[in-house]
């Protein structure tokens, strides 16, 4: 008898104890075209080769099921980790239960040495440590579902033992299928963060909900990455705000990656050419605007770098600001593109049609906007009273009745419930249910949606709305105080960039061409 039928023997005898006879003689017919179907291929023992022939057979969804369970059986029994069609296991190992997982760290402390207990344990562990932030179904099954893929993976590597080294592999796969086109970037994302939670479960044996860092923000070279803390514990001193420091330590990082130094001691060898490609980089991958932010830090860091010993000379004067022309004109949307784009709103999210129409309706700024209170809203005098993010200066702007339906429907009907206590108004989709950092992406996209290009230059930001209220206030001739203190302005040096978009007057300042063309020319003492 044949390695294949002696394992399909051992199913049926299984089979037996647990079926019906009517489903037991069914199953085992197919097990019987199984085995059949190995001796026409001349094929002896159970293996992928076997299986992969027998399943494409299937005419019917009902025949592709049971030749599936078949094959099931058959591979649980002969232990041959074989793969559907779809690239999925035919048995995927079970992770074991909450209960066992319980009994599992009644005696472990943490962290948790590598190889000390199943990754299963762990992720059990991992899974009730996330419980306090009440995400959504859906995000708790894509946690669970990358975990499992995770366990399948060290399954398929001979030991389900948790191990920091087994988790970075994990990792290391995951990054290269993405690159290579068979996994997507949301799964990406969802696998590296399911794995950042699993080891800080396993070092702390909590979980505290935070946003992770991707590998590639931190330097590949260990003595780089010394340099890299040192200089962002060097930002913290000077009280820079927090994303004043990201801004710097991107700078650095695309610093060190356009000289192309191995580790610090290159840096001792830097040379002008150096700097250079490194220009020559960052001139290609950021925008005009964007050098003339980037490249001030750049000169900043030499001089730090030069000053700390770690460079053989001060290469910041090489570091040149770009020229460029800054229009003082501000972008605003014409009218017709605004009945676009509230025709888009009125198909977005609630969350998204409140925001908007305070954008636009009241030309709050984007700050203002996602710090927004309860507290802030007088909902029986119809206005909204609150302190400016920016200014720190008090102003009441009335509560106007588009705006207040729609703050009020995405209150009642779209805010999270688990939210309840928390004091601003518009929150996150998701847990932990914070208040949004910023609206950017919300009038970005909604911007791409209605196909709108700004008058000017092309900007997408909330601050677009506010220009455009201004807009429509100086075409109506409304007084210039009044847009002040719509605007929530303290001086008028800050009314400026906003009068210029008073088209009709600016129209009337420039000089005529009178003057052009006549020739001047010096006679003796006196100009003719």
């Amino acid at each position: 008898m044949n390695e294949l039928k002696k394992v399909v023997n051992a199913v049926l005898k299984q089979q037996k104890l647990n079926l019906a006879p009517s489903t037991y003689d069914a199953r085992k017919n197919y097990l019987k075209h199984l085995v059949d179907h190995g001796d026409s291929l001349g094929i002896s023992e159970p293996c992928q080769e076997l299986y992969d022939s027998y399943v494409s057979n299937a005419t019917t969804p009902d025949l592709r099921f049971q030749l599936f369970h078949a094959v099931r059986l058959v591979d649980k029994e002969a232990g041959t980790k074989a793969f559907t069609p779809d690239g999925k296991l035919y048995n995927e190992p079970e992770i074991p239960s909450a209960s066992e997982a319980e009994k599992g760290f009644q005696n472990i402390s943490f962290p948790i040495m590598d190889g000390r207990i199943d990754a299963g344990l762990l992720i059990r562990r991992a899974e009730s440590e996330m419980i306090y932030l009440q995400l959504s179904a859906s995000t708790s099954w894509q946690y669970m579902q990358a975990w499992r893929e995770l366990y399948t993976f060290l399954y398929l590597r001979g030991d389900t033992l948790f191990t920091r080294e087994s988790c970075n592999a994990f990792v290391a796969d995951t990054n290269q299928k993405h690159q290579n086109g068979s996994l997507n970037e949301w799964k990406r994302k969802i696998r590296h963060r399911s794995v950042c939670v699993l080891l800080e479960v396993a070092d702390t044996g909590c979980f505290q909900w935070k946003l992770f860092l991707s590998k590639k923000t931190r330097c590949s070279d260990d003595t780089l990455e010394e340099l890299r803390q040192q200089y962002l514990t060097f930002l913290r001193t000077r009280n820079f705000e927090k994303k004043t420091i990201s801004l710097y330590d991107y700078a650095l990082r695309s610093f060190i990656e356009g000289t192309g130094v191995p580790d610090v001691n290159g840096l001792g060898e830097l040379q002008p050419s150096h700097i250079q490609s490194m220009l020559v980089l960052l001139s290609e991958r950021l925008c005009l605007n964007s050098r003339g932010t980037v490249f001030p830090i750049i000169r900043q860091i030499l001089s730090y770098l030069y000053a700390a010993g770690f460079i053989p000379a001060d290469f910041s004067g090489m570091v040149l600001t770009p020229a460029y022309k800054n229009t003082h004109l501000r972008p605003y949307i014409t009218a017709s593109d605004e009945e676009k784009l509230f025709r888009a709103i009125e198909e977005a999210p609630l969350r998204t049609k409140a925001m908007m129409r305070l954008g636009l309706r009241l030309g709050l700024r984007d700050i203002d906007i996602c710090c927004l209170r309860f507290s802030q809203i007088d909902w029986k005098n119809d206005q909204i009273i609150l302190e400016q993010e920016k200014t720190g200066v008090s102003m009441c702007l009335p509560l106007l009745d588009d705006v207040g339906n729609a703050i009020m429907d995405y209150i009642l009907n779209e805010r999270p419930a688990e939210a309840e206590k928390n004091p601003y108004v518009f929150v996150r989709m998701q847990a932990p249910y914070k208040r949004l950092e910023s609206m950017y992406m919300v009038c970005s996209k909604l911007f791409d949606k209605a196909e709108i290009r700004t008058v000017n230059k092309d900007s997408r930001g909330v601050h677009v709305c506010r220009y455009t209220l201004t807009h429509k206030l100086l075409l109506n001739k409304i007084p210039h105080q009044v847009i002040t203190d719509a605007l929530g302005h303290v001086s008028k040096e800050s009314d400026k960039p906003y009068l210029s978009m008073e088209e009709q007057m600016l129209k009337e300042c420039p000089l005529d061409f009178s003057q052009i063309g006549q020739k001047y020319w010096e006679e003796g003492d006196h100009f003719v």
